[in-house]
């Protein structure tokens, strides 16, 4: 097996075999922290990143950027012939030069005197230079030597970790990613992984930092049971830093997460998807059926939080008084905020619930639930303040 072969096999697993893996307990914990933000910014539930269009906002740009610059690219149009022309070269700067990519650090931003002090620029006065760089980049786009290509760009134009990984994904934007080395550190330490990118350019590390946002891509998967792109994940992992932590507590409940003991952090995870000990306090003390219905089928029956997992510190995420089991209908309902429950027990149907839906779900003004405590209703009145559609 040739030394390219191997580099191109280890993007499916050298990080892996080296045993840098995600943290399961970390990436169910952030998942958790993930899907309420992303709820709370599209008032919608997570479900997906192709049918939310709070992410499409957000992060369906780096797709289009794709697209734009291989357009620019033009690498169809590319002869063997037009190696040391400039055609390459400048067709390269055209594809990191658009509007809106924020992938690349590029001095041209600073002004038309900040481009040549940038390697691709000088290559267009040094002959010797533009040869062997325009021999590089045609095998890159032309060729199958992505490894070797990598770590020979790195030589050419120096250790820019971000510009190498743009133009391996305006290569194949299926297998390839950008890079905020600095962002994607922080990410990684988040999710439990040992691989830091920062002042680490190489086709190797390149190789383990795919293999990471691949792990995460299968646990994104499985998790949401429909198929995840790698730059979905991509942008799961972006997010964490680049927005959450930006916009709310996120190092906050990391840390409080951390100093929990092992025990008590994995039944904080199972919480957020009722199972485990908050699954079982819930069944025990709404006797195994439904709060609402009496429902006797416990198989049937969701473990829902009250008061949102995501706003929760990690005691109430564990509170048995923070907890309903309802159907799956009713539990659907109440955690999109079109039913909630008033200290009486009574229900309150949302007017965004029209009559004919609401008759539908089999969800009506008689419903109540079956006991309440001060403590339920404290959690109550937040989800009536924050949650409810009224």
């Amino acid at each position: 097996m040739n030394q390219d072969k191997k580099n191109e096999t280890g993007i499916q697993g050298g990080c892996a075999m080296q045993g840098k893996h995600v943290d399961l307990c970390k990436f169910e914990f952030l998942f958790g922290l993930f899907s309420d933000f992303v709820e709370q910014k599209s008032g919608q539930k997570f479900t997906g990143f192709q049918d939310n269009a709070y992410l499409e906002r957000e992060e369906g740009y780096k797709q289009e950027l794709h697209f734009e610059g291989r357009g620019k690219l033009d690498v169809e149009s590319w002869e063997e012939s037009d190696i040391g022309s400039g055609k390459i070269v400048g067709n390269v700067i055209s594809a990191i030069e658009l509007s809106g990519n924020n992938t690349v650090p590029w001095q041209a931003r600073y002004g038309e005197e900040g481009r040549p002090h940038h390697s691709l620029y000088l290559a267009q006065d040094d002959k010797a230079l533009l040869d062997e760089l325009e021999r590089s980049l045609y095998s890159l786009y032309r060729q199958d030597r992505d490894g070797a290509c990598f770590d020979e760009l790195v030589r050419l134009l120096g250790k820019k970790y971000s510009l190498l990984a743009y133009l391996m994904f305006l290569k194949d934007s299926s297998r390839y990613l950008p890079i905020a080395t600095r962002s994607f550190d922080q990410a990684f330490e988040l999710l439990g992984v040992d691989h830091k990118t920062s002042a680490k350019c190489s086709w190797e590390n390149y190789v383990g930092f795919l293999d990471v946002v691949n792990q995460v891509r299968l646990l994104l998967e499985g998790r949401l049971g429909n198929p995840v792109r790698l730059l979905d994940a991509h942008s799961f992992i972006w997010m964490l830093v680049a927005q959450m932590s930006q916009e709310g507590d996120l190092e906050e409940s990391v840390s409080d997460f951390k100093r929990r003991e092992k025990t008590e952090r994995e039944s904080i995870v199972r919480s957020r998807i009722g199972q485990g000990a908050f699954r079982k306090s819930l069944l025990d003390y709404w006797g195994n059926a439904c709060a609402v219905t009496s429902c006797g089928n416990a198989s049937l029956l969701v473990a829902s939080h009250i008061k949102p997992w995501a706003r929760c510190d990690n005691d109430e995420r564990l509170d048995p008084s923070n907890g309903l089991l309802l159907s799956p209908t009713l539990d659907a309902c109440f955690d999109a905020g079109y039913i909630t429950f008033a200290d009486d027990r009574s229900i309150i149907i949302s007017g965004a619930l029209t009559p004919e839906d609401a008759a539908r779900l089999g969800v009506d003004a008689g419903l109540e639930l079956s006991r309440i405590t001060q403590q339920h209703c404290r959690y109550l009145q937040h989800h009536r303040e924050h949650v409810f559609k009224g």
